[in-house]
């Protein structure tokens, strides 16, 4: 194909695949509109409910619904059912920091690319295709695949310490994550943020575990004042409460994990009821969809709704991509 820019196709996670496609017309959530153990789509209200994705190139629009999609992804990429590739004709955040957080802690890779409307519809209207070598084929076209210009991206003298593993490799790689995310939300620069709240810490699967415990085993700690979600479990008393063994060691493990990371043990999905909260135009760094409305709205506060993980990385850093309703002009209302 002809007249192709660095802006047309960009791969922000590489896999090499060759496989049948699937093509969702309209955006699908992983948190339940996916099986997280089978890679089924479940949502019965999605037009391709039914259909596995596991190791299928999979494409849509953009995803949507819940930031515990990455979750999701995680999940099915630790156990052998993630879709190969992903392909998207939008900007988008959740399913896409997964793939990453897949490939960066797990060694489970999962194509993640970004195509201009024009070729996206004519992949869209093919069986099969093909990604190896930084390029995607596909009947008799082929494309080149460009990676995200992080070099356009504008980052302080502390960014790029702890871009370089200055302050140890947990917060090497988040800022690695920090840097392709603002590449991937057409960011220029990453701001301070001045508080986090973590959503992932729901044992609504195991990933959630094996992320948070392999961050802390990697040394990783949070650096600006951080709030962490409701839990699965009652932390001290579910054992006389007779919660499953099970269940209840792996939700406090997980709990644990955040807490011995510098999180504060808040235990709540409301942490604007809290005593500290933020103010008009302060920056933060919150997940959980109801908080992040409600510090938009009633507060004035900003801040992004972030995927799952990314939550940490940000509380790590204390840094996040400039984009979205960190932006003034973002704020106006549309009706």
């Amino acid at each position: 194909m002809e007249n192709i820019s660095n802006n047309d196709a960009i791969i922000y996670v590489q896999n090499d695949v060759d496989s049948d496609i699937v093509v969702c017309d309209e955006g699908l959530s992983f948190w339940g509109g996916v099986d997280p153990d089978t890679g089924v789509i479940i949502d019965i209200h999605h037009p391709n409910c039914g259909e596995k994705l596991s190791g299928k190139i999979v494409l849509m629009p953009t995803s949507r619904g819940s930031c515990s999609g990455s979750g999701v992804l995680l999940q099915l990429a630790q156990n052998g059912n993630a879709p190969a590739a992903l392909i998207f004709r939008e900007t988008e955040d959740i399913l896409t920091l997964g793939a990453m957080i897949a490939e960066r802690l797990f060694d489970k890779n999962i194509a993640v690319l970004r195509l201009v409307p024009k070729i996206y519809n004519l992949l869209s209207e093919e069986k099969s295709a093909k990604i190896d070598n930084l390029k995607l084929h596909f009947s008799n076209t082929l494309i080149d695949l460009f990676q995200p210009a992080l070099d356009e991206i504008h980052l302080s003298n502390s960014d790029k310490k702890m871009l370089a593993g200055d302050n140890g490799k947990a917060v090497k790689i988040a800022m690695e994550v920090l840097c392709l995310m603002a590449a991937a939300q057409n960011a220029d620069k990453l701001i301070d943020v001045s508080r986090g709240h973590i959503d992932g810490c729901i044992l609504a699967h195991d990933a959630n575990l094996h992320f948070a415990e392999k961050m802390l085993d990697m040394g990783a700690s949070v650096i600006i004042p951080t709030t962490i979600n409701a839990i699965s479990v009652d932390r001290e008393n579910w054992k006389s409460q007779g919660v499953a063994p099970d269940l209840g060691g792996k939700a406090s493990r997980l709990a644990d994990a955040y807490v011995k990371m510098g999180a504060y043990p808040t235990f709540t999905c409301a942490p604007y009821l809290l005593n500290s909260i933020p103010v008009k135009g302060e920056a933060i760094g919150w997940s959980e969809s109801n908080a992040v409305i409600y510090a938009n709205s009633v507060f004035g506060a900003r801040t992004q709704k972030h995927p799952d993980y990314f939550d940490l990385f940000i509380a790590m850093t204390g840094r996040t991509p400039n984009t979205g309703v960190y932006l003034e002009e973002n704020r106006k209302p549309v009706c």
